[in-house]
């Protein structure tokens, strides 16, 4: 095989070549004149660019109003870009090739691998159409659920375009919205809250987490013993508790807040509750970000790093490292000789590649917002500065973990800001350890070792 087609054959150089190339290609249709309202001044380069890889890397913070600054073309284009970029842009090409297969090629596995996990007990051909088949049942439910409700405002035409748009991104976990202030005009709205809010939930669980479900079902039904892989149970009981803590927590912080604190106790609690879900991948938001108390955005730094679960369309370090990570420190702590979790231990392996992803994730956070207070603040005496440190950081960790929210300073960043968010997206959506790979390449295992030795350590 030749070099250059041989260097095309590693699963995560193939993935992230396939996002740029599909972003660059969007972003130069985005800027054409049929991508704008007739009457308003053509957008920039920069401003297609960073919304292209803000849809594709299913991140949600924009630079220009989607509703009304796109015309109908270019807020298909935004939305297609979400859909290719959540589901995986390959993802859609592995289905072409093997509708008719029994077998799935090796390298095809190894990026169905790479983009959502798989499980022993699930075939690769059978996960890829069940992350079809999920995908146009969730989202056309939603789609359907939210199309009712808009059509009580708009016309049906318009209705169910934009019953589609949020649905379509609710579930890619991306954010955008067709309205002005995204969703704050209902924030006492429980049917659309609800509806929005699975969605981002069951986008953010990963597709082997459906497929594991769907085979647990299937046993249960037949009367056959059946459990859930380690995975599922992991992702479904770390959501949940990452969910209900932060809602009492927000509901706490927020109580006597500009936001939230002038509302009842059932709509702080609901919109609190909101607030947990969008927090750790999603963008939308029903209060205003940058009327939140400081703890409350700092707790939101701390979710959105955490993000979904693995194979699904959210970002952050996510919640199987998060909880990997906590079961490490408790299992030091009760002096146990292997990492333990729900009975388990879990391999070492497991254990190095959650240190490698939050090490990455950190680090490329680190180096993020050095840049972004280089870009926008420059080398200034910081007594001569309003010290927008935290929202600096906010905006940074929204980008990497491909979150969205923002306390409002996105539109007003340079372009040599937005470039540097719009890396961040890029990486946040493939994820720091892939990309390292797939620019570097993969060491081979070595079968030795050197011999050991103490430090002091604290």
């Amino acid at each position: 095989m030749h070099k250059r087609f041989l260097w095309l054959s590693n699963p995560s150089r193939l993935m992230v070549l396939s996002f740029a190339l599909f972003i660059l290609l969007c972003s130069g249709l985005l800027a054409l004149p049929i991508s704008q309202p007739t009457g308003l001044q053509p957008i920039t380069w920069i401003d297609a660019f960073f919304t292209i890889t803000s849809a594709t890397c299913v991140t949600g913070l924009s630079v220009r109003d989607t509703g009304s600054d796109f015309s109908l073309f270019g807020q298909g284009l935004i939305l297609l870009a979400i859909q290719c970029g959540g589901l995986g842009i390959l993802t859609f090409s592995s289905l072409l090739i093997n509708l008719n297969r029994q077998k799935m090629a090796l390298s095809q596995r190894m990026l169905l691998e790479t983009s959502h996990g798989l499980l022993p007990s699930v075939s690769p051909i059978s996960l890829l159409k069940h992350i079809f088949l999920y995908t146009i049942l969730i989202e056309g439910v939603g789609a359907l659920l939210l199309t009712y409700h808009f059509a009580k405002e708009y016309t049906w035409p318009t209705a169910l375009w934009m019953g589609t748009f949020h649905a379509v991104s609710a579930f890619c976990n991306a954010g955008f919205a067709l309205l002005a202030n995204n969703l704050i005009p209902y924030r006492d709205d429980l049917l659309l809250n609800g509806v929005i809010m699975s969605l981002i939930v069951l986008g953010g669980l990963g597709f082997v987490v459906f497929a594991d479900l769907d085979q647990w079902l299937l046993h249960r039904l037949r009367g056959q013993r059946s459990r859930l892989s380690l995975h599922s149970r992991m992702v479904l009981r770390t959501t949940a508790l990452l969910i209900g803590v932060a809602t009492l927590l927000f509901a706490l912080l927020e109580m006597d807040g500009k936001a939230m604190g002038e509302q009842s106790w059932e709509k702080l609690f609901q919109n609190s509750l909101f607030l947990s879900v969008t927090a750790r991948t999603a963008g939308f938001n029903t209060v205003d970000i940058a009327q939140l108390t400081n703890p409350t955005l700092f707790l939101l730094v701390l979710l959105m790093a955490i993000g979904g679960s693995p194979g699904s369309t959210a970002g952050g370090i996510k919640t199987t490292t998060f909880a990997t990570l906590t079961a490490m420190i408790t299992s030091r702590i009760r002096n146990r000789p292997k990492v333990e979790y729900l009975d388990r231990s879990l391999a070492d392996e497991t254990l190095t590649k959650a240190m490698a992803t939050a090490f990455g994730f950190a680090s490329v956070m680190i180096v993020g917002l050095l840049l972004l207070q280089l870009t926008e603040e420059g080398r200034a005496a910081h007594n001569t500065l309003q010290g927008r440190t935290l929202d600096f950081l906010f905006e940074v960790t929204s980008a990497l973990a491909t979150v969205g929210l923002s306390t409002g300073i996105t539109p007003t960043l340079s372009s040599a800001g937005k470039l540097v968010l719009i890396g961040l997206m890029f990486i946040g959506r493939l994820g720091p350890l892939l990309l390292a790979t797939s620019l570097i390449g993969q060491y081979e295992r070595i079968h030795y070792s050197y011999p050991e030795e103490s430090i002091n350590i604290g």
